[in-house]
């Protein structure tokens, strides 16, 4: 007699190894969210060390200060913080001449970006006068 169709085992075989499959794809993306984040992060802190040299420029005095309640910066700090991890803040120093503006990053790195054009995996100075990456 010739039977067309699977067997129970052979049908349960399959669905396991479509589960192994499934659960080794979702563990290797599990990362990308992350990395997603943190470009997106470095992204906007470009376009904001854009935003802030224009604010600058635009002001009669020419300082950084109050360079964060230009409508574009107040944009794109948000958008910054929102992609930081949990608790996790922006911050910035300003000061007639200079800035720094670091975040912590959802890999453990931080961020800093400062006026003279530098990034560097450190923090802001404790010391708003200082306002230059270490």
């Amino acid at each position: 007699m010739n039977k067309k169709g699977f067997t129970l085992i052979e049908l349960l075989v399959v669905i396991a190894i479509i589960g192994i499959l499934a659960g080794a794809i979702v563990i290797s993306m599990s990362g990308a969210q992350s990395s997603a984040k943190d470009a997106r992060i470095r992204s906007s802190m470009d376009q904001l060390r854009s935003v802030v040299e224009l604010y600058m420029i635009s002001q009669p005095s020419m300082t950084y200060v109050g360079f964060d309640s230009s409508p574009e910066a107040v944009s794109l700090i948000d958008d910054i913080e929102s992609q930081l991890p949990e608790g996790e803040i922006f911050e910035k120093n300003a000061k007639k001449s200079a800035y720094c503006m670091s975040v912590l990053l959802n890999d453990g790195n931080h961020l800093c970006m400062d006026s003279t054009g530098a990034v560097k995996n450190s923090e802001c100075p404790a010391d708003p006068a200082a306002a230059v990456c270490p």
